[in-house]
């Protein structure tokens, strides 16, 4: 089979409105899957077993979502759009990021991810029947053929392979129906739950994802030691026809380019997940049902550029030390690390007073003079009290972006309680 043409496959298949008949179906395909594990069973054949996945959420960001007044991005022509900083787990742009709509071939991402965290690269994949009659986007495979995973995946996204997705989901999981419920428990243990998906290729639309869905996943293909690399290869090369380049053309147009997919059906629009590496620092784009090509790719590069050259990471800490009768107790913020627009400060309104509160209490964050949100500060009592002279001032430090200030804590003669 042969690619419908020079991009994603252009469907015509149902909105998103008709995918809620497909989840009965799927369910009911499992079902007969788990019946013909049971005859295997009483066969005397034992199915073989599928390794449960190793996968966890990012991180929880120290501020939720774009802050009302910092950079953000004008004009941008897109059903969905998200700028995810992946150290912080912060979005720093974001319109109608929560709403789940189709999203084509960007599925594909959490195909692979499904795939290579329960096999190994160069495992060998004969491939069946499953290939026959896929359409949309394909590399030519026929049952029959033998290639090793890291071929198909190359395939899968390098060339949006829509049987290669087929052909990996057999592999892996057994059937269709199997390897989709091992898609949609791997999403929810990236921090994604309620997928109810029915298509590994993200051919068909029934698939609903959000922008923030999508950047949470590609976030977690990009730091898999097998998947990250084969996200960025801008040349694969494959059994089938040699080498040949990825649909992904922000890589070859963004300088600071690391990956990830392109995607497009009638009802997805033209979508794009990508990621830059700037210095330290690695964003991920999503653009989400945006005009015809190139638009996906120039709008994920003003995204990214927004990103690395309107906002800068800040490291946030903090500990006040109290006299104590007979020793101290400390006031502590852990370190958190969030990101803020170019040249703003950060930094943390500590409660400075002669006695220390009664149990742990919320620090305002400030960016400039503005509360943005707010960090736990932990009461410590649990080192062993250090003497403290009479009259004597403890003096507490709190530490912001790697400065000490001091924070001075006065002490009645006789130590407070």
């Amino acid at each position: 089979m042969t690619s419908s043409g020079p991009g994603e496959h252009r469907s015509t298949s149902p909105s998103s409105a008709a995918a809620p008949a497909a989840s009965p179906l799927r369910r009911r395909l499992a079902g007969v899957t788990a019946a013909l594990a049971v005859l295997l069973l009483l066969a005397g054949v034992t199915p073989v077993a599928v390794p449960a996945a190793a996968l966890e959420p990012g991180p929880t960001p120290t501020l939720e979502g774009p802050q009302p007044g910092w950079p953000r991005l004008i004009g941008a022509e897109a059903a969905a759009i998200l700028l995810l900083d992946t150290a912080t787990g912060q979005v720093l742009v974001a319109t109608n990021e929560d709403e789940r709509r189709p999203v084509a071939s960007t599925i594909k991402v959490l195909t692979a991810l499904t795939v290579l965290e329960r096999t190994e690269l160069d495992d060998e994949v004969t491939v069946g029947q499953e290939v026959v009659d896929v359409p949309g986007s394909g590399v030519g495979l026929e049952p029959g053929d033998t290639w090793t995973v890291e071929e198909l995946v190359d395939a899968l996204i390098a060339r949006s392979g829509n049987e290669a997705a087929e052909a990996l989901a057999v592999h892996v999981g057994g059937s269709r129906a199997a390897f989709l419920e091992l898609m949609e428990a791997d999403a929810a243990a990236l921090g994604v739950p309620g997928l109810e998906l029915v298509s590994v290729s993200g051919l068909d639309d029934g698939n609903l994802l959000s922008a923030a869905d999508l950047a949470r996943i590609s976030a977690a293909g990009l730091v898999h030691p097998e998947l990250g690399p084969v996200l960025g290869r801008e040349v694969v090369t494959l059994p089938s026809e040699g080498e040949v380049p990825t649909r992904n053309e922000l890589l070859a147009r963004y300088p600071d380019a690391t990956g990830v997919k392109t995607g497009f059906t009638s009802a997805a629009g033209y979508s794009l997940v990508g990621s830059a590496e700037r210095g330290q620092r690695e964003l991920v784009a999503v653009v989400l049902g945006a005009g015809e090509d190139p638009a996906r790719f120039e709008l994920a590069a003003r995204l990214l550029d927004l990103g690395f050259d309107g906002y800068e990471p800040r490291l946030l800490e903090a500990e006040l030390r109290f006299a104590v009768a007979g020793g101290s107790v400390a006031l502590e913020v852990e370190e958190h690390e969030l990101v803020v627009p170019v040249g703003e400060s950060a930094s943390l309104s500590l409660p400075v007073a002669s006695r220390p509160p009664e149990g742990d209490v919320q620090v305002p964050i400030l960016v400039g003079d503005r509360e943005v949100g707010r960090l736990p500060a932990v009461l410590d009592r649990s080192q062993a009290p250090a003497p403290v002279e009479a009259g004597a001032a403890r003096i507490g430090r709190a530490a912001v972006d790697g400065v000490y200030a001091a924070l001075r804590a006065r002490a009645a003669t006789q130590g407070l309680g």
